[in-house]
């Protein structure tokens, strides 16, 4: 499967992601459509052309590619590898996604009780693979949309992965309602507060104001949030190494110290 994004979605991303087939096509289009409009004089024409230019964006959205396969292995809470090798990162979630970071095992397991070795159906949006060249979907078992129950069970964070927003509030309203009912990792949560946490804007995650990874963001990269409720309201996920929401519980604090001396044999 090829990214596919409407025209004025390829024309932001020009150089970043690959354009073959329809999308090739679609930025034809929309480089043709605006020669027009820069040289139409005629007010009623230039309205006509834009108003087909939004016609084919709405169209644009509503194609998305939709596949059937087996799930082969999965590689943490919002990562699996199908039956023919190709890696799928769910849409719209995070979660930890390596040993040795907080809740990895908890979230591993819940993702690997939905879906290992089950058929599943995966679908796409605008914006069809990740930068690692990753498939981004949205993931079912029969009618059990995996992506919201993971959210749901407290199982993976709500987050932005903009183009790619069609249930975006309904994540994040899922997420509300978890941190509220104290499920899955939210029984774990961090009642004391920082100062203020910096975010990363272009990762779209915010960390501990001490936190080493944040220190080395780039200046223009930075954001600071004044709280954690912020945080969550801009769409912001945590970074997991810091884990500014919730305290490490102690069975992965054992996993890590174990894992350590592991490494230091």
């Amino acid at each position: 499967m090829n990214g596919v994004l409407c025209p004025p979605a390829v024309l932001l991303t020009k150089g970043v992601y690959e354009k073959t087939g329809v999308t090739e096509f679609l930025y034809t289009i929309s480089n043709v459509l605006r020669t027009i409009m820069t040289k139409a004089e005629n007010v009623k024409f230039t309205l006509i052309v834009l108003l087909v230019v939004v016609k084919v964006f709405f169209l644009c959205q509503q194609v998305h590619a939709e596949e059937k396969t087996i799930v082969k292995r999965v590689y943490n809470g919002n990562t699996i590898k199908m039956r023919d090798g190709t890696k799928v990162k769910y849409i719209g979630i995070d979660a930890p996604d390596k040993k040795g970071l907080p809740f990895y095992r908890m979230c591993k397991e819940a993702n690997k009780k939905l879906v290992n070795k089950k058929e599943i159906v995966i679908k796409t949006d605008l914006l069809e693979k990740d930068e690692n060249g990753k498939v981004l979907a949205y993931v079912y078992v029969g009618d059990l949309f995996v992506n919201a129950e993971l959210i749901r069970l407290g199982c993976a964070l709500a987050c932005n992965m903009p183009p790619n927003e069609r249930y975006k509030d309904k994540f994040f309203s899922l997420q509300k309602a978890a941190r509220k009912e104290k499920r899955g990792f939210w029984v774990f949560e961090d009642i004391s507060a920082e100062p203020y946490y910096i975010g990363s804007k272009n990762k779209k995650e915010f960390h501990r104001p001490g936190c080493f990874h944040a220190n080395h963001l780039d200046f223009d990269d930075r954001i600071i949030l004044r709280t954690k409720e912020e945080a969550l309201r801009r769409g912001f996920a945590q970074d997991w190494r810091c884990c500014p929401l919730f305290e490490e519980p102690e069975e992965d604090i054992k996993d890590n110290t174990s894992q350590k001396r592991e490494e230091l044999r």
